[in-house]
């Protein structure tokens, strides 16, 4: 049976994160022992929603399995808002175009597989992420990044673009978990401390 493009596509990414996510499965894990609201959004510059579902999908997986107790996607759900923890993902400046070695006469010409070849998939997009304590608002943890990835095709028919996103994926989970601290001690002492602590002046955020 064929797959369609976007299964494929899924696929990828879950295999690209399971990849990247193996080094730290082999080590024994502390999970964080209260589950957290994931909101995934775009913020100025926006890309595609397919884009955020996915990286939202694989960044879920990897938190319930790597960082904490549970995991639940907050999008508009006010109860999801409201638990222990929020870790909120913003994603803004995105680029995904694809560059041609070509002339564009070239490019526009058919007849010639190979040319297909000789392009580039470019994609960045920033990322800006936090951990929050709801009920006190005290922040556990920030990260600030920019995902960059350049990608030719290997093969006449590859998607140069999909894999660009797909890897893109990989590299912001990897990044995230690992700033997070997951899987230690470090970031379960951290979020006791701050759930337990006494309340910012300016409230839960």
């Amino acid at each position: 049976m064929r797959r369609q493009p976007g299964v494929r596509l899924r696929l990828a990414v879950m295999a690209w994160v399971g990849v990247a996510a193996t080094g730290s499965a082999l080590a024994a894990k502390t999970l964080a022992p209260f589950p957290v609201a994931l909101d995934v959004r775009w913020g100025a510059n926006a890309g595609s929603d397919a884009f955020r579902d996915d990286l939202q999908r694989a960044l879920a997986k990897i938190l319930a399995t790597e960082c904490f107790s549970g995991v639940t996607i907050a999008g508009g759900d006010d109860a999801a808002r409201a638990g222990a923890l929020g870790y909120d993902v913003v994603l803004s400046g995105a680029v995904d175009e694809t560059l041609f070695d070509d002339s564009i006469a070239a490019t526009l010409q058919p007849g010639d597989p190979a040319k297909e070849l000789r392009r580039v998939a470019r994609f960045e997009v920033t990322v800006d992420a936090s951990l929050t304590a709801r009920v006190t608002g005290k922040l556990v943890s920030r990260k600030h990044l920019v995902a960059h990835v350049t990608r030719r095709p290997v093969y006449v028919g590859e998607d140069p673009q999909a894999m660009a996103r797909v890897e893109a994926i990989g590299n912001i989970v990897h990044d995230l978990s690992r700033a997070l601290g997951c899987g230690g001690t470090k970031l379960a002492r951290k979020i006791e401390e701050a759930v337990s602590g006494a309340p910012d002046v300016a409230g839960p955020r």
